[in-house]
């Protein structure tokens, strides 16, 4: 069993303990310090970014222009830019926007992948050799209705999410979403970011969350609400375009919020970065409180495990992060103001990251084994 100890988040509040695992599960949650931890700090569940656009990443310039002309399909910027890379390239952009989560606490992401079946196969290059877990939603390549790609699609992802409902023609979007439903996969989709829209013609498609929603009214979160519709914000993204989301409002409204960073090249994928920046914008508009904005950091992970708990349990998965901050009742508020320094050690399904340093005895017998490796070659 592998442990580390601290002040370990219980769902509540934070208490001194020591939390233990096995794999890739918790198996040991208790009070006292172990006798060797692997690491000392504040103990958090592992974050889950809850919408990325990682193939972003590939567009490193500095970008100018308006939200249509950098990101909306078919013919914006990024659009462009990932028509004519080449796979490697993507794969290795994409690599390393997932690193950036890791390293930055994030064990969990929900993908928006661009390129239909092809799109989705680099992405899963990509994360072969990390240790995060990921929500991959493809899309048709085309803003139409082909059921055999979206069937295959289906096949390959874990369902599928859109750029936004006024993009498509209505009969197609509304076909698309019937598909994903009968698969009994996830749906998602933009709303109302550039504009107002139909927030009664995007809730019949039965969306699994909503992102964005900058432009929405008091009665289209209302409607969201009632109809238990989460919705992702991404303050940073939102603030690139001269937008900001107005949390607190949303907040008041019942609405279930989670926190994304969006277009990798416009925001480094770190939820560090998006919990500071999204307490403030909050605070802009009147505030919520720090212990919020952490808790919109790891309500994706009801993505992929509906029953999983806020806090750090025995039978959990074995995704924590270890913080060089201070436990007690100021946490929270040193949580969203935490950057990637602060990172003692993440664990994402039970594997550390960093990975420990072989041992002197380690180092030895590895080197003893390729001397006899080079002896049998020559």
């Amino acid at each position: 069993m592998q442990r580390v100890s601290g002040s370990y988040y219980d769902g509540r509040r934070f208490r001194e303990g020591t939390v233990g695992w096995e794999d890739d599960i918790v198996v040991e949650v208790r009070p006292g310090r172990a006798r060797t931890p692997l690491a000392e700090g504040l103990i958090v569940p592992g974050l889950w970014n809850a919408h990325t656009h990682l193939g972003d990443a590939i567009v490193t310039q500095e970008l100018k222009g308006t939200l249509e002309e950098l990101v909306a399909p078919p013919h914006g910027l990024k659009h462009r830019v990932l028509a004519k890379a080449k796979d490697a390239v993507v794969i290795a952009a994409m690599r390393r926007a997932m690193a950036t989560m890791v390293r930055t606490g994030t064990t969990g992401f929900s993908d928006f992948r661009e390129g239909g079946l092809k799109g989705l196969k680099l992405l899963y290059a990509a994360a072969a050799a990390l240790p995060i877990q990921g929500i991959a939603l493809g899309r048709p390549v085309e803003l139409s209705y082909d059921p055999r790609e979206v069937a295959a699609i289906l096949r390959a992802s874990d369902g599928i999410a859109v750029s936004s409902y006024i993009d498509w023609p209505r009969h197609a979007i509304e076909k698309l979403a019937a598909d994903v439903r009968r698969a009994k996969k996830i749906f998602a989709i933009h709303c109302s970011e550039r504009v107002r829209e139909d927030i009664d013609a995007v809730l019949d498609l039965n969306p699994a969350f909503l992102v964005h929603m900058v432009q929405a009214t008091d009665a289209d979160l209302e409607r969201c609400a009632d109809a238990d519709v989460p919705i992702v914000v991404c303050p940073r993204s939102n603030a690139f375009f001269g937008m900001t989301p107005d949390i607190p409002r949303m907040l008041g409204h019942g609405v279930e919020l989670r926190l994304g960073t969006d277009n990798a090249m416009i925001n480094t994928p770190s939820l560090l970065r998006e919990m500071e920046f999204a307490y403030r914008v909050a605070r802009m508009k009147g505030g919520v409180p720090a212990r919020e904005i952490f808790e919109m950091a790891l309500r994706g992970r009801r993505l992929s495990d509906s029953d999983a708990p806020s806090g750090i349990r025995v039978g959990a998965r074995a995704d924590l992060v270890i913080l060089d901050l201070p436990g007690g009742p100021n946490a929270f508020a040193s949580l969203v103001r935490a950057s990637a320094s602060d990172v003692r050690l993440v664990v994402s399904e039970g594997r550390l990251w960093p990975a420990p340093a072989p041992s002197v005895r380690d180092a030895s017998m590895i080197r003893g084994r390729r001397r006899g490796v080079e002896r049998s070659t020559r």
